[in-house]
């Protein structure tokens, strides 16, 4: 992924909070956690339920307590 892109990201994570997104096959929910920094989640697939949530397990993540573009470079 571009540097450029990953600033776009980084710019709409700590506007907005949320950003998800699509890289390698694999599907990415990145948000500002309760607690200080930012969940990660990746899924193997986009499909979501009526709620706009995941409907399958992830097969990665966890709390980063980095900045939000760390929290992208991180997981890429």
């Amino acid at each position: 992924m571009k540097e450029e892109e990953i600033l776009q990201l980084t710019y709409i994570l700590e506007k907005i909070g949320k950003i998800e997104f699509e890289h390698n096959n694999s599907f990415y929910e990145i948000f500002k956690s309760t607690e200080d920094g930012y969940m990660i989640n990746i899924y193997s697939s986009n499909e979501k339920d009526e709620d706009d949530e995941y409907l399958f397990e992830n097969i990665d993540g966890g709390q980063f307590d980095g900045s939000a573009k760390d929290a992208i470079q991180f997981m890429l």
